[in-house]
């Protein structure tokens, strides 16, 4: 069973992702291609060497255990009419949070249905950050224990300097195996955990980077479907992007034009700018003894504490491509030059700062695919569905202030004849006093005012005391309490939607690795609104 919340702003969305959901014109001028339909049409006029990209897939994915499917699928890329749908996300400890799973399995659903309205090939094919060096965002993964209590479990082993993912290695053993058994205490032992546990143990071994263990992970749970995955940290990558790296050096006073007009307009729109880029950013990276930005510094540029002429940094690019990388703005650009992007799923973030860079794919004779939010959704495990139904409780309260979700419960369950008598005293105070100060207004009329703030006083009182009362009944009820709370753990732990902070580890355990051929059978890809699957089906 699955049912749809709508996109809110109280579930962490932007405006202008909200916007874009809604078809809204203020938020559509920021994506310049309309349509799959018009995306294909675009890239029929483009060209691509297929064949080194096809081969540098095949290496890869080879070294991550692809299936037959996804063999297939990489061959299909040196057919000059196939297209591509992408995805992607940082190559995250254990496969990362829950919405990367939900990424690879909608555009693996996608690409087949844009294959059938356009009668094409199109392959699925997940980025993995290779290049991102934001080490504390790709350390560590939530997973659930056994009382719904999120643990966060860390590879804290710090790398030398900053290297790009796909340097990091696990060389720390003990760190390794710590983060391990913490996951398998955490998750505990079920008839499906040896499976899980075998998995993790041929992916993350000391000899694996942060990228190649997460696409050996990934690969694995995902074979049958024919995902195909990719890094960019990779040499013969960066051999093949020496011309898209030197026309970004060539183009930086039109890239930096284009990019501060897009951001003016955005503002103007009255919408945020999700990534803010100093005025000397050239937009790329260069790694030497740490990830680090390439900055203008008048007719020169700065890499690291060095000054370089622009013909001596064009020289590097040409001798030691394997040592660059784009920022941010300039990813979804080398992306598409690099592969026939019909299309990529995104989420309110990227959507966010990929209308910052539309307009400067025209200055690399390239035009953006077509933008599609990304499937979100939240797993409803059958104890919390059952109690959910008999709460009445709906998604957006679990989302909220989970206090007012107990208390909405507890009152349900406080003592009928409890709340009566409190009534009943009110409504007798009240006629006694009224009675009373009518009685003595003839004294002093003046003392009307001295008897309500009396009564004033005394209903407070007794206001205050029927709240110790019902706070003793919450404390009494504590099991009905911690349910509450243990949904609210589960749906939207460290006050965050379960998609971005929970492992698919958790699901994993309890489940089996058949699990993913469930949510890839229930996610719809297309659907924009929240979708809440619950699980009790599975379960059963």
């Amino acid at each position: 069973m699955r049912c749809l919340v709508a996109p809110t702003s109280a579930m962490g969305y932007s405006r202008l992702y909200l916007d874009h959901l809604a078809g809204a014109e203020s938020a559509g001028r920021f994506y310049s291609v309309p349509s799959i339909d018009q995306s294909a049409q675009n890239l029929d006029r483009a060209s691509h060497d297929r064949d080194r990209m096809a081969s540098i897939l095949e290496k890869q994915n080879r070294l991550f255990g692809a299936s037959d499917e996804t063999q297939v699928n990489i061959e299909r890329l040196r057919d000059k009419n196939s297209l591509c749908m992408f995805a992607g996300q940082q190559a995250g400890l254990f496969g990362g949070p829950l919405l990367v799973m939900m990424k690879a399995l909608g555009i693996v659903k996608a690409a087949r249905l844009y294959s059938r309205q356009l009668g094409r090939p199109v392959i699925p094919i997940f980025w993995i950050g290779g290049d991102d060096h934001d080490f504390d965002e790709i350390n560590h993964t939530f997973v659930l224990d056994r009382r719904t209590s999120p643990v966060r479990v860390t590879y804290g082993a710090l790398p030398e300097h900053r290297p790009p993912a796909s340097e990091i290695v696990f060389r720390d053993a003990d760190e390794l195996n710590r983060a391990k058994e913490l996951l398998r205490k955490t998750l505990g032992d079920t008839d499906f955990t040896g499976e899980l546990y075998r998995l993790i143990d041929n992916a993350y071994t000391c000899q694996d980077t942060f990228v190649s263990a997460f696409g050996k992970f990934m690969s694995a749970l995902t074979g049958e479907l024919g995902l195909v995955f990719f890094s960019p940290g990779d040499a013969e990558v960066k051999r093949h992007a020496v011309p898209f790296f030197e026309a970004v050096l060539d183009k930086q006073e039109e890239l930096h034009q284009r990019l501060e007009e897009s951001n003016r307009q955005i503002v103007q729109s009255g919408y945020h700018i999700q990534v803010e880029k100093s005025e000397n950013a050239t937009h790329l990276f260069y790694n030497r003894e740490g990830r680090r930005p390439i900055l203008r510094a008048g007719d020169r540029f700065a890499v690291g504490n060095q000054l370089l002429l622009k013909a001596e940094l064009t020289d590097r690019i040409r001798t030691e491509p394997e040592r660059f990388s784009p920022d941010v703005m300039t990813r979804p650009v080398l992306q598409s030059y690099l592969f026939p992007v019909l299309s990529q799923k995104a989420g309110p973030s990227e959507l966010a700062y990929l209308a910052q860079t539309d307009r400067i794919f025209e200055l690399f004779d390239l035009t953006p695919p077509f933008y599609v939010a990304r499937p979100s959704a939240t797993l409803v495990e059958k104890r919390f569905a059952e109690l959910m139904h008999r709460g009445h409780i709906e998604f957006g309260e679990v989302t909220g202030d989970i206090e007012q979700v107990v208390n909405r419960i507890l009152s349900q369950t406080f003592p009928a004849d409890v709340q009566k008598g409190f009534a009943l005293l009110r409504e007798d105070i009240e006629y006694h006093i009224e009675k009373f100060t009518s009685e003595t207004l003839g004294f002093d009329p003046a003392l009307e005012k001295s008897a309500q703030q009396t009564f004033g006083r005394i209903d407070f009182a007794l206001k205050n005391f029927e709240g110790k009362v019902f706070a003793a009944h919450k404390k009494k009820s504590s099991d009905v309490r911690d349910r509450i709370y243990r949904l609210h753990n589960a749906l939207f732990p460290e006050r965050r939607l379960q998609e971005r902070s929970l492992n698919v580890c958790s699901f994993l355990s309890r489940y089996g690795l058949d699990f993913v051929s469930f949510l890839y059978e229930n996610l719809d890809s297309e659907e924009t609104a929240h979708q809440v699957i619950d699980l009790t089906e599975f379960s059963s």
